[in-house]
């Protein structure tokens, strides 16, 4: 006799404003990473292993866990020596189900952060700056915390022509978010890095829009007929609903 097919439970945590997801739409109910998880996340850790080389024993800080699908990646690659840090006690509960990384409570605006300074070779943060007052805080955060030659990876919804039109009816999903309060054009984010002493050593555009009706199904067909790479076209980058940057302090 057939077993009845088993679903992930949909637990989420209330407080976490930032975060719309549920653990049932990150995860598989056989706890591996959702499909549309492991695209997401799979260009920004081969970006990682390319810079880093063959480095098993490298430090990585992920700031804002959500549920934890990136430590999880993280260590179905091989990597063990991996922290947490999210503001929010139910996130860590859900992520700690997920990956057995070192996660401790702490906000990126608290004046110490609760690991050692210099201790990191990878300090990442997706889908976060945008909800921070001051962006800026993050990237002076991240120079106490990075070991030399440390990397910053980060990803922020790309202020396109294509984003805009998410607020159209009929066409668009609207943005339901009210802390997305630091949505900016590319250029805005490049700038800053500058700013914050750090230079851009990757950056690239992923995730056909899917704030916008049947354009991310339009577009994966089109490009499989013409058998286009999505993250390297250029000319689709305004088509893409996120801009990813490696950073290094210069």
């Amino acid at each position: 006799m057939a077993q009845p097919k088993q679903t992930q439970p949909a637990a989420a945590d209330p407080e976490n404003v930032h975060f719309t997801h549920t653990e049932g739409t990150l995860f598989n109910a056989d706890g591996a990473v959702s499909a549309g998880q492991a695209r997401k996340f799979a260009p920004k850790i081969r970006a990682i292993r390319k810079l880093l080389g063959p480095r098993p024993d490298a430090g990585f800080l992920d700031v804002g866990v959500g549920y934890g699908v990136f430590l999880h990646m993280l260590e179905k690659h091989g990597y063990r020596r991996i922290a947490g840090m999210d503001p929010f006690p139910k996130s860590l509960e859900i992520a700690r189900q997920h990956t057995s990384a070192d996660l401790k409570l702490g906000r990126i605006e608290d004046e110490r952060w609760p690991f050692r300074p210099g201790e990191f070779d990878v300090i990442s943060s997706f889908d976060v700056v945008e909800h921070l007052h001051e962006p800026a805080v993050f990237l002076r955060r991240c120079r106490e915390y990075l070991a030399p030659d440390g990397l910053v990876v980060l990803s922020t919804p790309n202020r396109s022509v294509f984003y805009e039109m998410r607020r159209i009816p009929l066409i668009g999903y609207p943005d339901r978010n009210p802390t997305h309060i630091n949505v900016h054009r590319p250029r805005y984010w490049l700038r800053l890095a500058r700013e914050e002493g750090y230079e851009v050593v990757a950056k690239w555009y992923g995730e056909v829009m899917a704030h916008i009706r049947y354009l991310p199904q339009f577009v994966e067909v089109v490009s499989n007929y013409l058998d286009v790479d999505l993250e390297k076209a250029w000319f689709l980058r305004g088509l893409q609903q996120s801009l990813c940057l490696v950073l290094r302090r210069a």
